[in-house]
């Protein structure tokens, strides 16, 4: 062992004086070198800067979190501002909730037509003339009727003008209304409103858009009628099937038509209901015949039954003797009259031409004797000269 030590020693020794050659890095090996150390930095670079961007975003990201929490709290104090501190949630939920709101049905239809003229709107079979009718009993006053194509119990004892599309007829009534307005509105002038009580007149026509094309002074007969009818006591009742505005002769004409309710019935109605996209509407004017429109607004009509008797009630006080009226069908005017003889005579006057006077007497009280041809006897259109000339001839039987 010793002997290897002596060895190791003496062999250090030698090779200390020794000088080992180091070679510098060639230019090739530097050059790879600086590549690698740019490289390096270019990496460490990028990756610096996405660590930079990252923080930024997250701290960007935790500022607009921390805004959005703020403003929603403060946008819930807010919204409470209105309702006395109420948090919007219980607001929301409340008001989401769906009510269908009743109905404001008129049911006084009468009183709601105050002021105005009235059409009537619906298809065959909706009761439209007896609804007519029952308006005019219940307005009161004289009525008459400018009907085309009624039939013998139609309109039963009324003066009805135009039967058999006497077209003359109707435009001499017609007439003969402008001239009745004139008078009433030059009295009421002169003497006021309460001059006029009494000489209420309702007036109905039967399918009026007809009217307009066949009668030359059916327009200035509506627009005279729709301005000043209501205030001179001249109540009138148009009828139609059809709803548009041009067919009644008032296209362009929205002031006339303001002038005017308008009540649908049936069908007419439903689709007036459906172009306001009022559903529930809908459904209640389908629940019965009786539900009707007046304008826009539900309408519940009385029972058919007790406008039937209203009706039958008024008409049946209004005796008109010729031969399409039930009450009194024969047709009188047409019977030879006997000459009047003296009481002592012992002769018996015909019972036809006493009731006919009789009626006169009681109808007839201050009117003239055309009102009573028309009005009281029934003779219009060609038949009046027969109405004048029975007057006379009762005149002359009776005495006065």
């Amino acid at each position: 062992m010793a002997s290897n030590l002596v060895e190791a020693k003496s062999t250090k020794t030698a090779t200390s004086g020794i000088w080992v050659e180091l070679h510098l890095p060639s230019a090739k090996t530097l050059a790879r070198y600086c590549a690698w150390g740019v490289g390096r930095i270019a990496f460490s670079l990028g990756l610096f800067s996405l660590f930079g961007i990252t923080a930024s975003l997250k701290l960007g990201i935790a500022i607009c979190e921390s805004t959005e929490r703020a403003v929603r709290q403060l946008l819930k104090v807010y919204d409470a501002l209105p309702y006395s501190g109420v948090p919007m949630t219980q607001v929301i939920e409340a008001s989401a909730v769906a009510v269908d709101e009743p109905l404001e049905i008129i049911t006084d239809i009468v009183a709601a037509i105050e002021g105005k003229q009235v059409m009537i709107i619906g298809e065959m079979g909706t009761g439209k003339s007896t609804l007519a009718q029952y308006l005019a009993y219940t307005v009161g006053g004289n009525v008459r009727v400018y009907e085309c194509e009624g039939t013998p119990t139609d309109w039963q004892g009324l003066e009805v003008i135009g039967k058999g599309e006497d077209w003359g007829a109707i435009e001499l009534g017609m007439l003969e209304d402008l001239d009745d307005l004139s008078n009433q509105l030059k009295l009421r002038t002169e003497r006021g409103d309460a001059a006029l009580v009494g000489t209420e007149r309702v007036i109905i026509a039967e399918e009026y858009p007809e009217l307009v094309s066949k009668v030359p002074s059916s327009g200035e007969w509506l627009e005279r009628h729709a301005r000043r009818g209501r205030k001179a006591k001249r109540f009138t009742v148009l009828l139609s099937q059809y709803d548009r505005v041009a067919a009644w002769g008032l296209d362009g004409k929205s002031d006339l038509a303001d002038a005017f309710f308008r009540i649908r019935l049936g069908k007419k109605a439903q689709a007036h209901a459906k172009s306001l996209k009022n559903d529930q509407l809908i459904s209640w004017l389908k629940l019965d015949q009786s539900h009707c429109l007046l304008d826009d607004q539900p309408c519940k009509l009385p029972p058919y039954r007790e406008m039937k008797a209203a009706a039958l009630r008024g008409g049946s006080t209004i005796f008109q003797p010729y031969a399409d009226n039930p009450n009194y069908p024969k047709n009188q005017p047409e019977q030879s009259l006997k000459s009047a003889q003296a009481e002592d005579s012992g002769e018996i006057f015909a019972d036809e031409n006493r009731l006919l006077w009789r009626l006169i007497q009681k109808f007839g009280a201050g009117k003239s004797d055309s009102t009573i041809a028309t009005e009281i006897l029934g003779y219009t259109g060609k038949r009046y000269d027969q109405g004048m000339k029975l007057i006379e001839q009762l005149r002359r039987e009776f005495g006065n």
